[in-house]
């Protein structure tokens, strides 16, 4: 019997028995931290399953959750797009994601362009009425491609790189435009008093739990 079958078979004796298939094949690397969010429009278990080809989102609050060895700290009215178990899109709201090492390049789509992720930490913004996407590179290497996928940059950083991707496929530096933006300005120590509240040990912006 293959792992599917076998799944749909435990399935059905649960169901019969009165218990829930969800918790039963949750994943223990999966974990709320803080708040609550959404799988698909249902609101998450605490130990949620992997999020294979899903759409998360955040409605009037903000959650941390660990997924596998990455942290994400999802601020309200948030939705992000899961495929292959990946993280590969910001929809709209904003994301402080902290990614484990890892062997290939992971592509996040947002709606100026793509960023290749190779193991860092980064802060996402969307920023609609200004029609660009705020970004900052906490720690490590990401590089920043247009939506044509042309390689607009490569950022390597050892503290806070930041700036955005605007509407005419370029990348500007941080500057005097987006101080109104207070919560991308602040989210350096927001990050580290929010993950520490949850029980993580925040060093360069990455994290490990107690």
């Amino acid at each position: 019997m293959n792992r599917r079958k076998f799944i749909k078979t435990v399935s059905q004796i649960m169901i019969a028995w009165g218990l829930s298939p969800k918790l039963a094949f949750a994943s223990e690397t999966n974990k709320i931290l803080s708040g609550k969010f959404f799988i698909d429009g249902k609101e998450a278990e605490l130990n949620f399953q992997d999020l294979n080809n899903s759409t998360i989102e955040t409605k009037d609050e903000k959650s941390i959750i660990k997924v596998k060895d990455d942290f994400y700290l999802i601020r309200p009215e948030t939705k992000l797009q899961f495929v292959s178990k990946n993280f590969l899109k910001v929809i709209k709201g904003s994301v402080h994601a902290v990614f484990g090492k890892r062997q290939e390049e992971l592509n996040v789509e947002i709606p100026h362009g793509t960023i290749g992720i190779r193991g860092t930490s980064i802060f996402i913004d969307i920023e609609p009425k200004q029609n660009r996407s705020y970004f900052c590179n906490c720690y490590g290497e990401t590089v920043l491609y247009d939506k044509k996928g042309n390689l607009l940059e490569t950022v390597v950083s050892y503290g806070h790189e930041s700036g955005a991707l605007t509407e005419d496929g370029k990348f500007k530096r941080y500057g005097i435009n987006y101080l109104k933006n207070i919560y991308a300005l602040r989210h350096p120590k927001i990050f580290d008093e929010e993950m520490e509240k949850v029980g993580c040990i925040v060093e360069n912006s990455h994290c490990t739990l107690k």
